[in-house]
């Protein structure tokens, strides 16, 4: 099946449009963004049976020298308003024409991060399911930007067998992994160039310690609490501290990613890159293939510039290289996702990230697991075990159980409601009908009259119930509790787990991406930390908020600045316009984080920028500390010294807080 859509039948909405061949049309979209947009009838826009469809697809030409966010929004015939049910946003290269393929499937929404593609970055689903059959409109469009953006748009068309992603002979990343189209301000032009700065810096002499009045653990020692030989938390009476094994309070600023470069995504794409050495020459440590990384093959140039200089000691020179930045940095805590063989050579203090959290093979929604099941016990029971590989290491702080479980991305999602509208045998609905039914007194006409149903037992709340919570508010409210008894067992099955392997180090929480509902406190009485990932110019009033919420403290996980002004050709997920911009940011946001009351630690994520052209979902944002040639950005890396370097007296209220909050500018893509 394949049926073409006629662009001459779209609406346009904030662009201006020339049609530049058969099905072709050339966009120039406003600051606000532009679409175009096709109504009719629900199930048939543009006349044909999308039911029989796998895939929507089209050819996107960015003629932009950055990469451009392109959205796909859909709306079903019940909503009557501007905003979609479902928005799905892609990141195109810059000069480049790539076809992009939207699975229908995706539309029931348990996938928020869907696969790479030839051609294409980062995608991510947004919003609500929706069923193809009620689709009664849709639109393409591009993300707003400060200057106008022209994309072409042609080949419209759905069908039911995934396309070929043809990729054009054009070379965007050059030698040394860095984006070949522009030059920038502290571009490496050779491997001369690099070589003899990378050896300048393996000759630098490493520091002997933190700065001084750092105890070696990176803790303030003009604040004294009880010594337990672990790191723990402590409340003085007026704010949460963490406490060092040696007894000194200690807030952690932290750097995520601590390793040698980031890889990054290679398949169908080779053409792109100026070069790739063969995978099994002195170029092998830079390699991830096959079998270790899902099928797919990926490059690390950051690795591959360190092996042309140093050669078969690259890693030995990168690591004390780094370290020495760290403690020039005043970075008192690796973050997450670091080299675990860096960590035991450097002897800091870190963080881990747990892997595995417990799943069972029947989902609620998303990766939101059947918690009543006995598979999740079980599996809560094996992935403690990991921690057993780490007793008595004094420097680690403590674990996150997970990062940003992607159920916790819904506004307002009711998991209980979920449970209703899944079709699969689920323990989960078992305990739902038993707790409705003990709630109800066994009587279903009582439950009846309160949700304005007409079931003839409880049996019947097997099949599948669509979009529960709007029968009433009493359904609502039912829902709504039985959710929190979901949560509580989804948090406390795998907490009380890590506790019984490892009662020592913190159990650090979920890293929630953010707090889209207040029921992902439920159960934070399980954790010792309380974290969330905080992508904000100023996180205090959410320290204060989460913190008030939980009586607990915070850390966050993750966050970040990026800019395009040099380099990479995305800005991130918070961007501002200027490295100077970014290195005002980071000490404005780590300054009022420290001076919440809750927050006892902030990690900046990354250390090195992202792959020129990706990582494994498409990443490729301008937000490190360092470039792919391990050149620093300077601007960052000095307000990064000074900032961490103040971080116990701000948390103190001993000096000012000096910061600027700088002007926030768009994302140019996911």
């Amino acid at each position: 099946m394949e049926h073409r859509f006629s662009l001459a039948d779209f609406a346009q909405v904030n662009c201006n449009v020339s049609f530049t061949g058969k099905n072709t049309v050339e966009i120039v979209s406003g600051k606000e963004g532009g679409k175009l947009v096709l109504s009719g009838q629900q199930g048939r826009v543009g006349g044909a049976d999308w039911s029989k469809a796998r895939f929507l697809v089209f050819d996107v030409h960015n003629h932009e020298t950055w990469v451009m966010g392109i959205t796909l929004e859909f709306w079903t015939w019940m909503n009557k308003t501007d905003e979609p049910d479902m928005r799905v946003a892609f990141g195109v290269m810059p000069r480049l024409k790539t076809r992009l393929s939207f699975p229908l499937e995706a539309l029931d929404s348990q996938e928020m991060f869907l696969e790479r593609t030839p051609g294409k970055l980062k995608t991510v689903v947004t919003g609500n399911k929706v069923r193809v059959n009620e689709i009664d409109r849709f639109a393409i469009g591009v993300f707003k930007w400060p200057v106008d953006q022209k994309v072409e748009i042609s080949g419209l068309h759905l069908t039911d067998t995934e396309p070929e992603y043809p990729v054009p002979d054009k070379i965007l990343v050059d030698k040394l992994g860095q984006p070949a189209v522009t030059d920038w301000p502290g571009k490496t032009h050779s491997i001369d160039e690099l070589t003899e700065y990378l050896q300048a810096e393996a000759r630098k002499p490493e520091p002997v310690g933190f700065r001084k009045g750092w105890s070696a653990y990176g803790g303030w020692e003009d604040k004294k609490f009880e010594a337990t030989g672990y790191f723990r938390t402590q409340h003085d009476g007026n704010r949460w501290w963490l406490v060092d094994p040696d007894g000194n309070a200690f807030i952690s600023a932290g750097l995520d990613c601590v390793r040698p470069g980031e890889a990054g995504y290679v398949d169908g794409i080779e053409k792109l890159f100026e070069w790739l050495p063969p995978k099994d020459g002195i170029y092998s440590d830079a390699w991830l293939t096959g079998e270790r990384v899902g099928g797919h093959d990926y490059y690390n140039f950051g690795v591959s510039n360190l092996i042309r200089v140093f050669g078969s000691s690259w890693w030995g020179n990168w690591a004390r290289i780094t370290k020495r930045r760290l403690l020039e940095w005043s970075f008192n805590t690796i973050g997450n996702w670091s080299s675990l063989d860096f960590i035991r050579y450097a002897k800091l203090p870190y963080v881990w990230p747990l892997s595995g959290f417990p799943t069972t093979r029947r989902k609620i929604f998303r990766d939101f697991p059947d918690v009543f099941s006995s598979e999740y016990n079980a599996n809560s029971a094996t992935f403690a075990d990991q921690l057993k590989a780490f007793e008595g290491d004094r420097y680690m702080i403590g674990y996150f159980l997970r990062n940003e479980p992607i159920w916790g991305f819904v506004e307002g999602l009711n998991i209980a409601e979920e449970v209703l509208e899944n079709e699969a045998e689920l323990d989960s609905k078992e305990a739902l009908i038993k707790f409705l039914s003990d709630r109800y007194g066994g009587d279903i006409d009582r439950l009846n009259r309160s949700w304005n149903t007409s079931f003839g037992s409880f049996a019947d709340l097997k099949q599948p119930i669509r979009k529960a919570t709007r029968l009433s508010k009493t359904a609502e409210t039912d829902l709504t509790d039985f959710s929190k008894i979901l949560i509580d067992r989804y948090v406390r099955i795998p907490s009380e787990a890590v506790k019984r392997v490892d009662p020592y180090h913190l159990n650090l929480g979920m890293r929630y991406a953010y707090i889209s509902s207040e029921l992902l406190y439920t159960g934070c009485e399980c954790f010792d930390v309380f974290s969330i990932n905080c992508y904000r110019l100023d996180p205090y009033s959410e320290l204060e908020r989460v913190g008030k919420a939980t009586g607990m403290p915070v850390m966050i996980g993750e966050f970040q600045f990026g800019a395009l002004d040099r380099g990479l050709m995305t800005n991130g997920l918070k961007a501002v316009k200027s490295q100077e911009d970014r290195a005002a940011a980071y000490q404005y946001y780590m300054e009022n984080a420290a001076s919440a009351s809750h927050c006892v630690g902030a990690h900046y994520f990354i250390m090195n920028d992202q792959a020129a052209l990706g990582r494994y979902d498409g990443e490729n944002c301008q937000i490190g500390c360092i470039d792919v040639c391990q050149m620093p950005y300077k601007e960052f890396v000095e307000s990064v010294s000074y900032t961490n370097g103040r971080i116990y007296e701000i948390a103190a209220g001993l000096v000012e807080k000096t910061g600027r909050l700088v002007e926030e500018v768009e994302r140019n893509a996911i």
